[in-house]
């Protein structure tokens, strides 16, 4: 879900003991006329001195409180990053950017991005980012003695959740208290902050991925406070926090359903394969989701080439990300091709994501999640029979939150509709494997004011399926507030199979 695989540490681990099985009811939503939860209460508004850094750009480190219940207490300090207006005379303000994770660092993503974007928004705006809270060069979360991965949900769950649970005591270990201080209510306040600090009388922001969900916080807990707002690649906003009534006991990526997802990139990559023929795809010829599911089929057997079906899946999961990679993908799946039709065995071993201890840290705190692993099981066999290829994956993509030793009471977790001055633009891929198209379209309403647009390519955020038009619309949404017509669909710049 919404990190990207590079930025995804693969960090799974053992302890002692399995975390004992316990039920949490669901927590109900806010009702929509509740007050407003906390805000900076008070908070001085810290003074950025910037300084020259990383050839172009300017660096400044801003304090902001451990607590907002306590704004004259602990402080940590936030790195920040600015790649200023090309056009001084014209500048028209800050847009601050979220490139995605939770986990993932502002700083050295805004060094790698902020010269691609276009010209009129880097003539007219500071392009602003920072390190999160708990992440990179604020004060990053500290998990020593994390180790290794064990156990298999379907094999040996004891073990399996027993490995889960350790990376959450090691953190609580060597983090302390910081640690239930980190939920992206926290990040939305600390940037009210930035925003007061860098002169800005409203927030204009730019979230991928996970910063949707920090979008969609900062929207809700500022909504006066807020100019205009692009979300890229969105996650469900209420998926994200508690679920729909009805989904409450399913973990997060089940409620978001990334398994459809998934399987419907899949096959868009036969068809895309399947069009360019064997001349430019190497795994065309035939039909091809059935020389899909005999590749499946040969692996639930044993490894072939090194090649078992978590890995396989594993290739897959990186190949969705970017249409660019299916051209090697077909290259691994041509080579894989049983000589003869194999029947498919129990897979006892699935693929589960494991995540970096800067992605658990905010995830875990953010988001409801069943706590009671005796249910995952049967779960996972429904998910299994309803997606085969995907459906188990999603059922434990978040077991390392189980247990998880940290809650952080200023967290938040609805309404998501509270009125706005100008509409949101939400931008999302035809088919994206992490945030699906219809994650958007959920979140458009649960906003009450979002436009979706649809860039017509695979993979996950526009960082990954460029386009030209999309982008311009973005720069005119910046600018002047111009919202696309809802629905509209642009064009990406790469096709899979030139």
């Amino acid at each position: 879900m919404r990190l990207w695989p590079a930025l995804a540490a693969l960090l799974l681990i053992a302890s002692c003991s399995a975390p004992a099985a316990q039920t949490q009811a669901p927590q109900a939503l806010p009702a929509p006329d509740a007050p407003l939860p906390l805000g900076t209460n008070g908070t001085a508004v810290p003074k950025l001195d910037w300084t020259p850094c990383h050839g172009g750009f300017q660096c400044a480190t801003a304090p902001v409180p451990l607590s907002y219940r306590e704004p004259g207490g602990a402080k940590l300090n936030l790195s920040v990053i600015r790649m200023p207006a090309t056009d001084p005379a014209h500048r028209a303000g800050s847009l601050v950017i979220n490139f995605g994770g939770p986990g993932t660092d502002g700083v050295g993503e805004l060094m790698r991005f902020g010269p691609r974007y276009p010209d009129e928004l880097r003539a007219k705006f500071d392009l602003v980012s920072f390190d999160p809270r708990g992440i990179g060069g604020s004060a990053p979360v500290q998990c020593p003695g994390t180790p290794p991965a064990a156990g298999s949900p379907l094999r040996d769950s004891a073990a399996f959740w027993t490995a889960s649970a350790a990376v959450g005591k090691a953190c609580a270990a060597g983090t302390g208290a910081e640690l239930s201080h980190l939920s992206t209510a926290n990040v939305a306040r600390d940037m009210d902050l930035l925003r007061q600090s860098l002169g800005e009388q409203q927030l204009n922001f730019y979230g991928y991925s996970y910063g949707t969900y920090l979008g969609g916080t900062y929207a809700n807990l500022f909504p006066d406070k807020l100019r205009a707002m692009v979300l890229d690649g969105t996650l469900d906003l209420v998926a994200n926090a508690t679920g729909q009534p009805g989904q409450q006991h399913k973990p997060v990526d089940v409620r978001a359903d990334v398994a459809t997802a998934q399987q419907q990139e899949l096959e868009a990559f036969f068809a895309a394969c399947d069009a360019a023929g064997p001349g430019k795809c190497a795994f065309a010829g035939g039909d091809l989701k059935q020389k899909f599911a005999a590749v499946f089929a040969r692996l639930t057997h044993g490894p072939v080439g090194g090649m078992t079906v978590s890995s396989l899946m594993e290739t897959i999961d990186r190949a969705l990300y970017q249409s660019s990679r299916w051209p090697r993908l077909a290259k691994t799946l041509a080579g894989l091709v049983p000589p003869s039709p194999v029947s498919p065995a129990p897979v006892l071993d699935p693929r589960v994501p494991t995540h970096s201890p800067g992605f658990l840290a905010v995830q875990c705190l953010d988001s409801e999640l069943p706590q009671d692993t005796a249910g995952y099981a049967e779960l996972a066999a429904a998910e299994a029979k309803r997606q085969p290829y995907f459906g188990v994956a999603p059922v434990f993509s978040m077991a390392q939150c189980v247990g998880w030793p940290a809650r952080d009471e200023d967290r938040y977790l609805g309404p998501w509709n509270r009125p706005r001055q100008h509409p949101i633009l939400i931008l999302a891929n035809r088919n994206d494997p992490v945030t699906p198209l219809a994650n958007a379209q959920a979140t458009a309403r649960e906003l009450g004011d979002g436009h979706v647009a649809v860039v017509d390519g695979a993979g996950h955020t526009t960082l990954d399926v460029p386009s030209t038009a999309a982008s311009a619309a973005m720069a005119r949404y910046f600018v002047d507030l111009t919202v696309p017509p809802d629905g509209t669909v642009y064009p990406p710049e790469v096709r899979p199979f030139p």
